[in-house]
């Protein structure tokens, strides 16, 4: 297993959404800062042991982001023996809408 992964684009455009909203909310940026630091602890936990998380739908894996941001949590999937970031979701809104993600990473990557 390599030590890099893929994001997918809406999945990164999902981070850098997140990441400025938190930065809404306090002056001096530490929301912000900590969730981004959280994000890049669990991928770098998931690239290294894959299959830590346990398989929720089809083959994707979920990493809830806790305890400070467990709202949140990372959709992965193991594509070509390499992590591939399907989706930085908030668990309460719009369960599974990034479904149609897996079949274009699979294209992408």
């Amino acid at each position: 297993m390599s030590d890099e992964f893929n994001i997918h684009p809406a999945a990164r455009d999902e981070l850098h959404d997140t990441i400025r909203y938190y930065a809404g909310l306090d002056e001096d940026g530490s929301l912000a800062f900590d969730f981004e630091a959280t994000f890049y602890r669990y991928t770098a936990t998931i690239v290294a042991n894959p299959l830590l998380y346990n398989i929720r739908r089809r083959a994707v894996r979920r990493a809830n982001l806790k305890p400070r941001f467990d709202e949140y949590y990372i959709a992965y999937m193991i594509w070509r023996e390499k992590v591939v970031i399907l989706a930085i979701a908030h668990a309460k809104r719009r369960p599974y809408y990034w479904r149609k993600r897996i079949g274009e990473a699979k294209q992408m990557f």
